[in-house]
């Protein structure tokens, strides 16, 4: 047995029927690459051979009896991969809207609780031959950044498999008596005052550093998770809307060069004008600004490799009320290293971290559960969309010998934040995954084709001007970016000692 720990079993305890906490992979594979060609009894076959090494596949849940503790991770003796890998064939002509719809349906059905919570979908009939795949876990299991790693885990650097590695056999005992459970438990209810302890001296620690930023002057505005705009703001139901975009990484990370900015900051800039450009053609207010939460990984290096979650967040404004493309993406990337900082000297993954190992789950679960009925982050406003961003390969990778063409990742959506939009590069593309609430975001696929314009928009503005920025340490790693110094210039000005002069006076605030 394994006891959940950390935020791990926030995510279980805030699934609701129209709210599954499930991430997933939707990929497009060439069959060509396959040493002869895809078959479905090919992938069951591979697959079979590699879950003995991938623990994340056939452990399931149990609660432990009267809430006494948080619910323990089992290997799972009944397991059979029928119950998770299922096959499925789209109708004619097989196109991304045909896709996108299966995938919309998978995103809104919820995993079963009483086996390991994933399910992989092989969808056949895709146009030109090709073959799509569906991977959903719960996010109890793993954030982005444990997707990329369990991805890579999975899927090979070659058309050839790799060998399957050969050990003891996986004979896993029978399930833990309620007694077992019990037992298992109590060691760590005696210890709980010691654990409630501990978060409320992280609680205070973080109440202190941020008193001591907001005191700073120069720390700028504290990003607190209220007040966001009531943009999206409808109670989300069960329907969810797909869509899927592919952005040129290469011409994201000229900008990055040229703007002096983070790719996270190209993303989020993309992400605004094409919300702008999407709420002006639905008849939507774009003069507040948009609130995106944003998930920062807080990953020690020894945890790399470990499942489950080590998350914080920031609250970035988006700046969607600027007209200019480059405004936008200036005020965004101010905003964002502003939130940054303050992520970093307050430590709320940490602190989230320590408030979710202490509270019991006899309390714990009624008051998320009340919390989401009454619409608590709603009412708050705690944010209008997540947007993620997750690095990934630079090298192609193959499944059962075929190519990995494209993979969108996607991220839940709860109430309150209606819109998920998950990025992740995979060689020289950014792929990009919007799940959202069907009744509360109209027309996904053009918000999805108002994020290639916009890059294609940012790229245009950006090559008529020479970027001018004095950095004043901003680079340095342990430098905080809490102010950046800079201005843009016609491509045609060539800057002068005046120019560059008068860009050290300029600040954003």
């Amino acid at each position: 047995m394994q006891r959940m720990s950390g935020i791990d079993p926030m995510f279980v305890y805030s699934d609701t029927a129209d709210t599954p906490m499930e991430v997933a992979y939707a990929c497009v594979f060439d069959p060509a690459t396959a040493p002869g060609g895809y078959s479905f009894g090919a992938v069951r076959e591979l697959l079979a051979e590699r879950l003995p090494t991938l623990t994340a596949f056939r452990r399931r849940l149990m609660a432990v009896p009267l809430g006494l503790d948080h619910p323990r991770w089992v290997d799972d003796p009944d397991f059979d991969i029928d119950n998770h890998l299922h096959r499925a064939a789209l109708p004619a002509p097989g196109g991304e809207e045909e896709f996108t719809e299966v995938v919309a349906k998978v995103m809104g059905r919820h995993l079963l609780h009483d086996q390991p919570l994933w399910e992989m979908h092989l969808v056949e009939g895709l146009a030109g031959g090709r073959v799509g795949l569906i991977a959903k876990v719960h996010h109890s299991v793993i954030d982005g950044v444990g997707g990329a790693q369990l991805m890579a885990e999975l899927l090979d650097l070659t058309p050839e498999a790799r060998a399957a590695e050969h050990g003891a056999p996986w004979l896993p005992p029978k399930l833990p008596s309620s007694a077992q459970l019990v037992a298992d438990a109590l060691p760590k209810l005696c210890t709980s005052p010691i654990r409630a302890l501990r978060a409320a001296r992280e609680v205070g620690r973080t109440a202190m550093r941020l008193a001591r930023r907001a005191a700073d002057e120069d720390a700028g505005s504290l990003s607190l998770p209220v007040g966001a705009p009531s943009t999206f703001g409808t109670p989300v139901g069960a329907t969810r809307a797909v869509s899927f975009a592919q952005l040129d990484l290469c011409e994201v990370q000229k900008l990055k060069e040229r703007c002096g900015v983070t790719v996270n900051d190209v993303v989020l800039a993309i992400c605004s004008g094409a919300l702008r450009t999407h709420l002006s053609a639905h008849g939507q207010e774009v003069d507040s600004p948009l609130v995106a939460v944003v998930p920062v990984s807080v990953r020690a290096e020894p945890e790399t490799e470990a499942l489950g979650n080590r998350l914080s967040a920031m609250f970035v404004p988006l700046a969607n009320d600027r007209q200019s493309p480059l405004d936008r993406l200036e005020a965004i990337a101010a905003s964002s290293a502003l939130s940054k900082a303050q992520e970093r000297s307050a430590g709320f993954g940490a602190m989230a971290s320590a408030v979710s190992d202490a509270l019991p789950p006899a309390l714990t679960r009624p008051f998320i559960s009340l919390g989401l009925r009454a619409g608590v982050a709603r009412r708050l406003g705690a944010g209008n969309l997540m947007v993620s961003n997750i690095p990934g390969p630079t090298f192609p990778l193959y499944f059962a010998g075929m190519r990995m063409l494209a993979a969108h990742p996607l991220g839940p959506v709860v109430d309150g934040v209606a819109l998920n939009i998950t990025v992740q590069s995979y060689t020289d593309s950014l792929f990009v995954g919007i799940n959202a609430c069907a009744e509360a975001v109209p027309d996904v696929p053009a918000l999805a084709d108002a994020m290639v314009d916009e890059l294609r928009a940012l790229c245009h503005v950006a090559d008529q001007y020479h970027y001018v920025a004095d950095r004043n340490g901003y680079d340095r790693p342990d430098a905080e970016p809490t102010r950046r110094t800079a201005r843009w210039v016609p491509l045609e000005s060539q800057p002068t000692r005046h120019a560059l002069a008068r860009a050290r006076t300029l600040h954003w605030d």
